[in-house]
């Protein structure tokens, strides 16, 4: 799910197939694609106006402490500390007023609509709760590029 491909409509709402994350958030650390764009998300933190220009997000890996608890506010607006309201977040792109939303959250010049089942919002969510951890930073096994690929 969080590698396979989704299917949209002409309307942008998917059909079949998975959520494709990997397409943004890029492996071993799960960190966003360098030449990503806007994530859909054009707030600004504690302020009133738009910014269309943030596309930097943090890894994936330690969104949350080994407990399972948050590891703070999530987007860079700090929307929330709740994976699932993040997740919700993916599942309904508008594209009002977003003229750097990055292609991949789109379809046809729509933004995506995930429809993003309870089932799959909690393996998700379970799959980020493996993320937290050291091992990534520590475990000499990660520190080859080449032998990072095959063994991720």
């Amino acid at each position: 799910m969080f590698s396979q491909l989704p299917n949209f409509n002409n309307q942008g709402a998917r059909l079949n197939g998975g959520l494709e994350c990997v397409d943004c958030h890029q492996a071993p650390k799960l960190s966003k694609h360098p030449n990503s764009l806007n994530n859909g998300v054009i707030g600004i933190a504690n302020q009133t106006g738009t910014d269309l220009t943030v596309t930097r997000s943090p890894c994936l890996r330690d969104v949350v402490k080994a407990d399972g608890t948050s590891n703070g506010q999530f987007m860079h607006i700090g929307a929330s500390n709740d994976l699932a309201t993040i997740m919700n977040r993916y599942d309904h792109i508008n594209l009002a007023g977003n003229t750097n939303l990055d292609p991949r959250l789109s379809t046809n010049g729509i933004g995506q609509q995930l429809n993003i089942t309870d089932e799959e919002r909690n393996a998700v969510i379970a799959f980020l709760r493996t993320l937290a951890g050291s091992d990534i930073y520590t475990n000499s096994k990660w520190s080859n590029s080449l032998i990072r690929v095959k063994q991720f």
